[in-house]
């Protein structure tokens, strides 16, 4: 077996000029992904052409990931050490929240950085074994800022990226202090909602919170097992044995990069609630009312007929 001592070379992969405009390279991956696609193509090397075009394409399509790539790549064409870019290089997989790889200025933003950038990796990943995923935008944010905690959630057409729209994938930052593997099955979890949506699958109800059989199956394609639950239905989705030898490269790279987490939001309420119960209540003119027992401690409650306060019944009891 060949080891890659660099990066691939994905414009070569293409057939494009490392110059290449944007449509120069929409075409060739068009013209590429026709020929290659396991579907019209039944030769044994054709799913893995397949997802080597599909690398380069989603590499060199993003603008942020084409400068990072060219950077790396010029690292290798000018015979430097591999690694010019820390975020393949993993110069921040012995960096803590303590920043203790000897940097303190900057070392939380790396890690971070790096944590997402895995997350992005990952979702590539996804794409290359399964090709009808669309791309998306991989962000991490709060997953406890409702009533619902959410580790993670699926939003199509969110992001518009070079006049393409794109989905929107959330990871929750506190789901993050997990196992990498629930991390990854979260990512497969949000790819099953990406595949029911560009097969045009309803896959759930109940504003999007219960889960069907629809989405039973698509998760199992992806390599999840799925549970029931009365409220969300077949939401619980957890690793196959087969997922995890199909993603080991990913599930280490995960686990290296998630050394932060999020800490849940603060939803603290005053722990006093206020009495429901009617209680009932007098003044010296006879006439009686009922009211909350909290309400008749807040203030006096006047009578309009003789001025005075009505008072529990039981004040005196």
């Amino acid at each position: 077996m060949t080891t890659r001592t660099g990066p691939a070379d994905y414009y070569a992969i293409l057939g494009v000029p490392p110059d290449a405009a944007t449509t120069q390279i929409k075409q060739a991956y068009r013209t590429l992904a026709k020929r290659y696609h396991p579907d019209v193509n039944p030769a044994s090397d054709a799913a893995a052409r397949f997802r080597e075009i599909t690398e380069a394409y989603d590499t060199l399509i993003d603008p942020d990931r084409r400068r990072r790539y060219d950077r790396l790549r010029g690292t290798y064409t000018r015979g430097g050490t591999p690694g010019g870019d820390s975020s393949r290089s993993g110069s921040a997989s012995n960096s803590g929240p303590n920043g203790r790889n000897g940097s303190t200025g900057n070392t939380t933003t790396q890690t971070a950085s790096r944590i997402l950038k895995v997350l992005e990796d990952t979702w590539m990943e996804i794409r290359r074994w399964h090709p009808e995923i669309p791309m998306a935008v991989i962000v991490i944010a709060s997953g406890t800022d409702g009533k619902q905690t959410r580790l993670g959630h699926h939003a199509p057409g969110r992001w518009n990226v070079a006049g393409q729209q794109r989905a929107e994938v959330m990871i929750s930052g506190e789901g993050l202090r997990r196992p990498a593997r629930d991390v990854l099955a979260t990512l497969l979890h949000e790819a099953a909602h990406a595949l029911a949506d560009v097969r045009g699958i309803k896959d759930t109800s109940r504003q999007g919170r219960y889960h069907n059989k629809h989405f039973k199956t698509l998760a199992g394609e992806l390599g999840l097992t799925t549970g029931h639950d009365d409220r969300h239905g077949w939401s619980v989705t957890t690793l196959t044995p087969h997922a995890e030898q199909a993603y080991a490269r990913q599930l280490t790279e995960l686990a290296n990069a998630m050394t932060i987490w999020r800490h849940k939001e603060n939803t603290t309420r005053p722990s006093t609630r206020r009495s429901s119960n009617l209680t009932a209540a007098t003044c010296p003119c006879g006439r009686s009312i009922r009211a909350a027992a909290s309400t008749l401690a807040d203030a006096p409650i006047i009578c309009t007929a003789c001025g005075e306060p009505f008072t529990p019944k039981n004040a005196d009891a």
